[in-house]
């Protein structure tokens, strides 16, 4: 589901209804990563040229006007823990911040695919801090239950994926030294 025209309500769901109109470019932060699941012939800086052009695009779209430059953070690290994710923690950081509404990201699993403790951790501060989660496809706000659910069942199958692609991974390089 896409956001709706700037003017219009952007997503709709069960009692309650998000307003894109309300938040301002500024109010926004932008996040980057690659990701082991992306193309493995493009370069970091291609994938994450990539995906900043779709945000880019969002953002044109949905509030008039690109995120400043230094509400982008771009992480060309491929850590799965905060601690290995400077760019991350800076995000996490400034998130704190009353003038920050949401953080735009090409999906969730962009925020990380962390154990089900650092899941909870994200969650919370997000939710606490009361900044939206924006995706291209819709808007999390983590204080609604129905939502908070979601943003955890996608953090979760970005995990699940990861762990099943190290496996496979594991097995190929076992049994090619087999060979």
């Amino acid at each position: 589901h896409n956001f709706c025209k700037k003017g219009e309500c952007a997503v709709n769901y069960g009692y309650k209804m998000y307003d894109i109109n309300d938040i301002k470019p500024e109010e926004i932060v932008e996040y980057l990563r690659k990701s082991r699941s992306d193309d493995p012939t493009l370069t970091v800086e291609e994938v994450l040229e990539m995906h900043e052009n779709i945000l880019n695009e969002w953002a044109e779209r949905n509030l008039e006007a690109h995120v400043p430059e230094e509400n982008v953070y771009r992480e060309v690290v491929s850590g799965e823990t905060i601690a290995s994710r400077p760019e991350f923690k800076k995000l996490l950081k400034r998130i704190e911040s009353p003038k920050i509404k949401g953080v735009l990201v090409v999906e969730c699993a962009r925020l990380g695919r962390p154990d089900l403790e650092e899941i909870e951790r994200i969650t919370k501060l997000f939710r606490y801090t009361c900044t939206y989660v924006i995706t291209p496809q819709r808007m999390f706000d983590l204080a609604d239950e129905y939502d908070r659910e979601q943003f955890e069942r996608e953090l979760m199958r970005g995990n699940d994926y990861l762990e099943y692609t190290k496996k496979i991974l594991t097995r190929g390089k076992e049994l090619s030294l087999r060979s």
